[in-house]
């Protein structure tokens, strides 16, 4: 997942290209807008006002998205210029694109009208209205909404026993103090707390996950673990 703000679209078509490469064609493309202005002070980056992150998104998604589908694409925009970009060697693959986010005026709709999946982010009582959102917008567009997967953010801390995850998420907000802001959003446990949890999301109406492991995916197991115990759920 990257946010757009990070790199010229030239370039980032260039580096999912070379990912798909050298991965025999299994790269997929993450995308939004970009949010986290200390990230950006910290780094260099202009970060710009909400409106100017999302006019520079939509420009970028009509400059890669053709980069990755074989087209030579120019556009003449307010933040990118380019003239027949070309990508060369292309793609072994026709690369999925995803783009993360919850807003249902910007965010939805250009998934709606680019994107073969949706990220959601929000609080899960908001996932029915973000689908609804969706929807309208496919509809509006002329889009065939089951083209479109959605997979809805998650922050996790799995171990073998709940009492080690706690801690472990514990031993990372000593390290990491921003870390505790989040931790109501954070499901922890072991495999049967964590799969109960997200059982229940996937009631919600949504195909998938993805999961960050800000605490202790670092651990050796810790993302494997985690694997183990959402695959049978997925399966399902």
């Amino acid at each position: 997942m990257s946010g757009n703000t990070y790199r010229n679209p030239t370039l980032l078509a260039k580096v999912v290209t070379a990912l798909d490469v050298v991965s025999h064609g299994r790269a997929q493309l993450g995308i939004g807008a970009g949010w986290f202005e200390l990230e950006h002070d910290c780094l260099g980056y202009e970060f710009g006002t909400f409106t100017d992150r999302f006019e520079r998104l939509e420009e970028s998604l009509n400059i890669v998205l053709p980069m990755l589908r074989g087209e030579k694409p120019s556009l003449e925009g307010k933040w990118y210029r380019v003239h027949e970009a070309v990508n060369s060697p292309a793609p072994l693959s026709r690369i999925p694109v995803m783009i993360g986010g919850g807003g249902e005026k910007k965010t939805l709709r250009m998934v709606a009208q680019y994107a073969d999946e949706s990220n959601i982010i929000c609080a899960p009582d908001e996932v029915a209205r973000k689908l609804k959102a969706l929807d309208d917008h496919c509809a509006a567009l002329g889009r065939d909404r089951s083209e479109i997967t959605v997979s809805y953010q998650t922050s996790c801390v799995i171990a073998p026993t709940k009492e080690q995850a706690e801690q472990e998420l514990e031993d990372a907000i000593a390290r990491t103090p921003e870390l505790g802001g989040r931790r109501g959003g954070v499901i922890v446990g072991g495999p049967q707390e964590v799969a109960g949890t997200y059982r229940k999301l996937l009631d919600l109406g949504v195909d998938g996950f993805t999961a960050n492991m800000p605490a202790n995916g670092h651990i050796p197991g810790r993302v494997s673990l985690l694997g183990e115990t959402l695959a049978p759920l997925i399966a399902a």
